[in-house]
């Protein structure tokens, strides 16, 4: 596998660590699925003290996409799942990791953890599950017809739409960009997706992502662990073949939702990661790099 895998470069800074990403992280790869990468870098001393700036490399597609270490703690403070994720892959899934700063990193990870974790992955499950729910609707309802601002009492004056009310015109904007999703998702839709749709009235891949996440986000506050490397594997691939009918799968999911607070009350997890130790890595780790390339 590793020949699938390009080289990604961080020209003069230094790769400090990179996972296997995605479905191949989580144990949940297909013959047919992508090798997805994701990494941490210092950037060059130039990005410190010069006029550049670097964040984040990605490849074309998306498929590999590396980010400066600044960013990366400040999403993985955030509690960003993808970012969470890389600090807890598997060591078989981990393809570089610097012993001078990319092990120290790692070995931070706890820092990290928190409540703010556990339901960030919940959130991300949730906003997965409205997409869903709203790809569903559109397969199965009339498509959404562009509205006219007439429609919501709007009148033409000086070449302008004068609406009767604020809640008019925020109506009319609700609906006009409700008709351009639908519009962007017809246009855009992946063929792949589509066969699924088709085949089990729902994007089943979807609700694998929404289903891993809200169970990884139980986990979290309820145990106090991130298993990237899916101990459900077996029920996963079964909803992506098509295993839960779809009202099946929003009451499991709608379940999950509901369970947050309870999942919050009870969760031994600080309620913050801890933002001065990590901020205190960061600049370590730069500080050294530093004066390893002075």
């Amino acid at each position: 596998m590793s020949e699938r895998i390009p080289r990604v470069g961080c020209g003069e800074g230094r790769l400090i660590l990179r996972v296997l990403s995605g479905s191949r992280a989580h144990g949940l790869a297909r013959a047919e699925s992508d090798t997805d990468t994701r990494g941490v870098c210092i950037p060059a001393p130039r990005f410190f003290v010069g006029l550049s700036k670097f964040e984040q490399y990605e490849s074309e597609g998306g498929d590999h996409v590396v980010y400066a270490l600044s960013k990366f703690a400040k999403l993985a403070l955030q509690g960003n799942p993808n970012i969470i994720e890389t600090l807890y892959t598997e060591v078989d899934s981990v393809l570089t990791v610097d012993p001078t700063f990319g092990k120290p990193l790692v070995e931070a990870r706890d820092a990290f953890l928190s409540q703010r974790v556990g339901e960030s992955f919940m959130r991300y499950g949730l906003a997965q599950l409205k997409r869903l729910s709203r790809h569903h609707r559109w397969i199965r309802e009339q498509p959404p017809i562009a509205p006219e601002p007439e429609e919501f009492g709007a009148v033409q004056k000086d070449g302008r739409y004068q609406f009767p009310s604020a809640d008019a015109e925020r109506g009319y904007r609700a609906a006009m960009k409700h008709h351009e999703g639908y519009r962007d998702w017809q246009e855009n839709r992946n063929p792949e997706r589509r066969k699924l749709e088709e085949a089990y009235g729902y994007d089943t891949k979807h609700a694998v992502h929404l289903c891993r996440l809200l169970k990884m986000g139980g986990e979290i506050l309820d145990e106090g662990r991130v298993l990237v490397r899916r101990p459900d594997a077996d029920w996963l691939r079964a909803i992506r073949e098509g295993g839960l009918s779809y009202p099946e799968l929003m009451q499991w999911a709608e379940s999950r939702v509901s369970a947050l607070p309870e999942l919050m009350a009870r969760s031994e997890l600080p309620t913050e990661p801890d933002q001065a130790r990590i901020e205190s890595l960061v600049v370590d780790l730069h500080r050294r790099f530093l004066e390893e390339t002075a």
